[in-house]
């Protein structure tokens, strides 16, 4: 499973208001699910439990079992649960000694990080970059987060208050209440901040993110229109429709607005991690709407550097093959080969191999070959899989491995397939 965001393992959770839950499931589990990892992805609507052994009596604790998240499925040894709303709230409770998988169906949508929440969108009126040295203390604080260091801006913000009412120091301890999980004191900040401009725009945003009458109402376009800030306040706005729209329809309805965050100043610079995220879950779905995202991915300059680009770079070439352009897949494997890790490397480079043989370009797949030999220990390269590519690029004739492929018509077969991808989508009422 691919997140938005960074996912990460959920074990318990504390409970969300009350007022924000719609309706809770308690499904018991086995023994086999005590240590189980859990994994959200409300873009996808899907849940993942990760446990040592025993998936399929976890699974079969799982059919049937909940409204909420109906369908189970086993993926490579992980129970995946998909499920009828990205506004959930997963975690792993107890019943006494035995394990319990506890499903919130929540009003809003998930706000923690593990959860696809909000990005956290670099902000400083009046500064392309956060001033690290600045006398002002909420400005060093917008620098700290910029660098990470969470800590320390949260003291800077504190500081900031400490010396008078400052709307910006507001939003930002809201910003990072609401990370620790703690929407009520999260929209209390928010609150304070409403009266000044230009965090009061800032703030409206992030209150009707956590307000339903909100997000199903006339307000909700206002609320996150990017033109009624400044210029360089407009990436956080835009990143957080950005987001509810992914969550409502589907990462694959957004790629088009994606790419076009993601060229250079872009809103997609001020949170490059949340955008490669939600682009990843767009390029894993199947074709048409993965077909869709491989045509933003391929629109996108920088896409073989930051975050997540062999992830995105991997399953890009996933769509060109399923496209039926088997070496236009190869091409993109084989240009990010140099910055993969050792322990990666030998699967990275046979897949590579494989897919130019599939589309017949020997030539190319020779070269990958040497280029093997010179980076794999031997013991690798003498292994069933690596000697089959070699006999496959020795079978062939001198002459079958000089021929140049088209990269043309390898081109051509792709843009057919996201041709193709794009009438499906206007078939159905989509773009």
């Amino acid at each position: 499973m691919t997140p938005t965001v960074a996912i990460l393992a959920l074990a318990t959770a504390a409970a969300p208001p009350i007022e924000l839950v719609l309706s809770r499931e308690h499904v018991p589990l086995p023994a086999a699910a005590a240590r189980v990892e859990l994994e959200a992805n409300p873009y996808r609507k899907r849940i993942a439990l990760r446990a040592r052994g025993g998936a399929a009596a976890i699974a079969s604790a799982l059919r049937g079992a909940s409204r909420l998240c109906p369908d189970v499925s086993i993926e490579a040894g992980t129970v995946v649960l998909g499920c009828r709303t990205p506004r959930l709230r997963a975690s792993i409770g107890r019943a006494g000694a035995a394990p319990v998988l506890e499903l919130r169906e929540l009003a809003v949508p998930p706000w923690r990080p593990a959860e696809g929440g909000p990005p956290l969108v670099l902000l400083d009126a009046g500064a392309a970059q956060p001033v690290c040295d600045a006398a002002a203390p909420e400005r060093r604080g917008e620098c700290a987060l910029a660098l990470g260091r969470v800590e320390d801006a949260r003291r800077a913000f504190v500081e900031a208050l400490d010396r008078g009412p400052c709307a910006h120091a507001e939003l930002r301890l809201g910003d990072l209440a609401l990370q620790d999980d703690e929407p009520r004191e999260a929209v209390a900040h928010w609150r304070r901040a409403r009266a000044e401009a230009p965090w009061g725009r800032l703030a409206a945003a992030r209150l009707c993110e956590l307000d339903p009458a909100c997000l199903e109402g006339s307000g909700r376009a206002a609320a996150l229109d990017p033109n009624l800030v400044a210029p360089e306040l407009q990436a956080d706005l835009a990143l957080r429709a950005l987001r509810l729209d992914a969550l409502e329809q589907g990462p694959s309805a957004v790629v088009v607005r994606l790419a076009a965050a993601s060229r250079p100043g872009g809103a997609c610079s001020r949170a490059p991690a949340f955008c490669r995220g939600l682009l990843a879950d767009a390029l894993a779905a199947p074709p048409p709407e993965g077909s869709e995202a491989l045509a933003a991915y391929l629109g996108i300059p920088d896409r073989l550097q930051g975050p997540r680009a062999l992830e995105l770079v991997r399953l890009a070439a996933a769509q060109a093959e399923a496209a039926g352009a088997p070496v236009f897949a190869a091409r993109l494997l084989a240009a990010i080969a140099g910055v993969v890790g050792r322990d990666e490397l030998p699967a990275h480079l046979l897949r590579t191999a494989r897919l130019f043989l599939a589309g017949a370009d020997l030539a190319r797949a020779e070269e990958i070959l040497l280029f093997a030999r010179t980076r794999l220990p031997a013991a690798v390269l003498r292994s069933r899989d690596w000697a089959a590519v070699g006999r496959e690029v020795r079978g062939a004739g001198p002459g079958a491995r000089a021929a140049p492929v088209q990269a043309e018509a390898e081109l051509t077969t792709a843009r057919a397939a996201l041709d193709a991808a794009r009438l499906a989508s206007l078939r159905k009422g989509g773009r």
